[in-house]
């Protein structure tokens, strides 16, 4: 009884200093912005300003390379139906067959010819072989029969026939300072 007594007594006491005169009102204001979460610092932009590398792409995980060399395909697929090679310059750096490949696309654009065909497209990727800042993936791809045309449409090169699954290969370096993947070396079958 004597705890009963009690309990009420110290609930009245509580509740009524809840309605006091002397207790501070409730803020009607928000918190203002400096005291929200920080931010997630900006990625700089990498590749094309109208193709960047995707945000998904530019982990340092198995994930982050696999997404990747998904974009490095559909920016091969993109570059070659411009043609321009300095994108695949600027992310395959110290890849010969990169270099080689964006050459021969600018070599293309200042002949006026263009290529018809030869999209990539992966049918299988291996799960990345990580070590440290290292990526390296084995795929199979589709290609598309490709040939090269001048600007009339006249046949220059009649290319390759299509390739239903050719092997391939990547290796990927981790980028620190721009946070990306950048392809070391790359090839197809």
């Amino acid at each position: 009884m004597r705890l009963t007594a009690a309990a009420v007594a110290l609930g009245t006491t509580l509740l009524t200093g809840c309605g006091s005169a002397d207790a501070e009102a409730p803020s009607t204001s928000l918190p203002s912005a400096t005291s929200a979460a920080p931010t997630t610092e900006a990625l700089p932009v990498v590749g094309p300003a109208d193709f960047p590398v995707l945000p998904e792409a530019r982990t340092q995980d198995a994930a982050g390379a696999e997404a990747f060399l998904r974009y490095w395909i559909d920016l091969l697929n993109r570059q070659r139906a411009i043609p321009a090679g300095q994108p695949l310059r600027d992310l395959g750096p110290d890849c010969g067959e990169c270099q080689r490949i964006a050459g021969a696309y600018d070599e293309t654009a200042a002949a006026g010819e263009r290529y018809e065909g030869g999209e990539l497209e992966l049918n299988d990727v291996t799960t990345p072989r990580l070590a440290e800042d290292t990526a390296a993936f084995g795929f199979g791809v589709r290609q598309e029969a490709v040939r090269l045309v001048d600007a009339t449409g006249a046949v220059v090169d009649p290319g390759q026939e299509l390739k239903t699954n050719a092997a391939g290969g990547i290796d990927l370096l981790w980028s620190a300072s721009d946070r990306t993947w950048l392809v070391t070396s790359f090839g197809i079958g």
